[in-house]
């Protein structure tokens, strides 16, 4: 049996806006920089969909350390949003399949039945149609007059 020795590192993501600097303190065990970076960005987009409407948050950088305190990169919050990030590799196109599985014995069973289910439910669409607009035109038709208590205003 033929194992392979994953060897992960322990980066910081560390905020400056402005003059600020949060340093984080507990750190993160990545495989290698580039999942490094792909973290940064998921960071970055997270931090601004809960604290989005800050315009200041534009303006920070995220600052990727090592354990011993060594700058690997900065992630501008601005680069992270809005600019595209290649695919690493080429996309295939999705490929159809080779058979189309025919229906389900039921569903052949059924089929007549369906048809004739979907032309009456048309029909009983359209006359209830018809009479929501009779009910309504009748409502219209004849206003009722206005409830009196039988003595006028000013008299």
């Amino acid at each position: 049996m033929n194992r392979e020795r994953l060897i992960m590192i322990r980066v910081f993501f560390n905020i400056r806006l402005d003059d600020a600097y949060l340093p984080e303190r507990t750190g993160q065990w990545v495989e290698d920089e580039a999942e490094a970076r792909d973290l940064a960005r998921i960071i970055v987009r997270r931090l601004v969909a809960d604290h989005g409407g800050e315009q200041r948050l534009l303006n920070a950088e995220l600052a990727v350390t090592g354990e011993g305190g060594v700058s690997l990169f900065d992630v501008s919050f601005f680069e992270a949003l809005y600019v595209p990030v290649a695919s690493p590799e080429p996309v295939e196109p999705l490929r159809r399949t080779d058979t189309i599985r025919p229906r389900s014995r039921l569903a052949h069973l059924l089929a007549p039945w369906r048809a004739e289910a979907l032309a009456l439910a048309a029909t009983w669409r359209g006359r209830l149609a018809g009479l929501a607009a009779l009910v309504s035109g009748r409502r219209s038709a004849a206003p009722r007059g206005r409830f009196g208590l039988g003595f006028e205003h000013g008299a």
